[in-house]
């Protein structure tokens, strides 16, 4: 087999497959390299996971942990979150105690997580959404 029609082959199955292709957002992601995405936008102007995310953390109580924890949900479901974001990339407003939290459930505490987070400002509850692993953050305006 040619190393095109290899690459051909696997583009079909990732695409097919929704297990190994990327989840792309329901709204209009950016194409760039690092970066705060203006302006803010209020909760319902994401795609639906990041709402339901912020009602999860909301009614945990945006809790604070110098580790990652698998929180349980009814389903039953597992959620990743609360642990401090170091902000290396000074992305975010410099100073602020910054936590993450993961957007989208897991069946077990084992399975894989996926690259969408919430980063809350501790101090303001100011909350950015990244869906690529912090390389992208937008500002949650209202409603998380």
């Amino acid at each position: 087999m040619t190393l095109r029609r290899l690459a051909q082959a696997a583009l079909a199955l990732a695409l097919a497959c929704p297990v190994l292709a990327p989840a792309a957002p329901a709204w209009s992601a950016p194409v760039s390299t690092r970066a705060v995405i203006q302006p803010p936008l209020p909760v319902e102007d994401f795609p639906p996971q990041v709402e339901r995310a912020c009602h999860i953390w909301f009614d945990l109580g945006w809790p604070t942990n110098p580790r990652p924890v698998d929180f349980r949900l009814p389903g039953p479901e597992y959620i990743r979150g609360s642990n401090p974001y170091g902000n290396r990339s000074g992305d975010l407003p410099a100073g602020a105690p910054y936590h993450e939290y993961d957007v989208n459930p897991r069946p077990t505490p084992t399975t894989h997580r996926d690259a969408e987070r919430l980063v809350r400002d501790e101090a303001t509850a100011r909350t950015w959404y990244t869906f690529d692993h912090y390389a992208n953050f937008r500002e949650i305006s209202s409603g998380c």
